[in-house]
């Protein structure tokens, strides 16, 4: 976190977005950064097991019909291929 010359403004170290107070620049760092943010996704993906797959369903274009779009990891919410499907589930 900066402390910006002749304002009393902070900014985000990570962002760049400016804010009035020292205690709100902490909260937006810890909490809404999406830098920061994105960051922890991709580490707490990376440690996942990818034990709990569930599977998207979406609807067909122009139908009442719902058809299985993509699978995901209920913990990590990240997008699972079928060779990682596989990988996962011949392992136990």
């Amino acid at each position: 976190m900066k402390v910006l010359k002749n304002q009393t403004l902070f900014q985000c170290d990570h962002c760049g977005k400016r804010l009035l107070t020292n205690y709100g620049a902490k909260i937006h760092e810890d909490q809404y950064c999406p830098v920061v943010l994105e960051k922890k996704k991709k580490e707490k993906q990376a440690k996942c097991k990818h034990k709990n797959i569930d599977t998207h369903y979406g609807y067909i274009p122009g139908e009442a019909v719902m058809q299985p779009e993509y699978d995901y990891c209920v913990d990590c919410d990240k997008q699972i291929g079928w060779s990682e499907r596989n990988e996962f589930t011949t392992k136990d």
